[in-house]
């Protein structure tokens, strides 16, 4: 290989890299909504980075949440995860890490995943893919955690959620299985909750020890929406990228 040429193949190789280093972003704003009044989320689709932080009233210390790629999560059996999160100790002026367990989502217009995996008739064995619980959790866990400050708010998990994305689900779908990811559009079925009373396996010889196995709650609210237009943001280092990159066309110009 010349050396033109070689100057030309590592620019197109740092154009390249820098055209899809990124992530996909949403976020709403409504100060006004005790509910969920900020949600920012996002998706690394080369790394599979998950993002999904909200801030709320005092009256919050949970939710469930369904995303797609566009589409309304609801009946969308076997193709996308649930996630569970649970912060009943959360108190004012006060920081936990809360409980998250994951699950296939039955496609089904409640919040049972956690009991039935099935839109089939009768209870079907959960698909159990996640649980914070679990003594090994540093390669998924970036960021969980929930934090009040003066009765304000923020409910931050952050995934490496690879072990969602590369899971096989027991009750597949026709279509594919997309997990968390989502593109230039979303869909979110996503209820904050008030009042949550929940429970946990806790034999360690049964399938679902730390995992999820009771959710209810006094109060709740929902984010339903399909085909939300989201944001590409270029990773900090895709810039430079494209600088080098062009700054190689020159010199091989020259």
């Amino acid at each position: 290989m010349n050396r033109t040429i070689a100057i030309a193949t590592l620019a197109a190789g740092f154009a390249a890299s820098a055209a899809h280093a990124g992530f996909w972003r949403y976020t709403y704003s409504n100060p006004a909504n005790t509910w969920y009044s900020s949600i920012k989320a996002e998706f690394d689709p080369d790394s599979n980075r998950f993002l999904w932080e909200f801030t709320a009233g005092a009256n919050v210390n949970g939710y469930w949440l369904v995303v797609s790629p566009g589409p309304n999560p609801k009946g969308h059996a076997g193709e996308l995860a649930v996630l569970y999160l649970d912060a009943r100790g959360l108190t004012t002026n006060t920081s936990i890490t809360p409980k998250l367990t994951i699950f296939n989502y039955n496609g089904l217009n409640g919040i049972l995943s956690y009991m039935d995996g099935s839109q089939a008739p009768g209870v079907q064995i959960p698909d159990r893919i996640f649980s914070s619980l679990n003594p090994d959790t540093t390669g998924t866990i970036m960021q969980l955690s929930a934090a009040d400050t003066a009765g304000q708010r923020r409910f931050t998990v952050e995934l490496n959620a690879s072990v969602i994305q590369n899971h096989m689900p027991m009750y597949p779908s026709l279509d594919d299985w997309t997990g968390v990811a989502f593109g230039q559009r979303l869909g979110a079925w996503f209820h904050p909750a008030s009042g949550l009373v929940t429970t946990y396996g806790e034999n360690p010889e049964s399938p679902d020890f730390n995992y999820l196995t009771s959710f209810s709650y006094t109060g709740q609210a929902a984010f339903d929406t399909t085909n939300l237009n989201t944001q590409w943001v270029p990773a900090p280092g895709s810039i430079a990228l494209l600088a080098t990159a062009a700054l190689v066309g020159i010199r091989r110009r020259r």
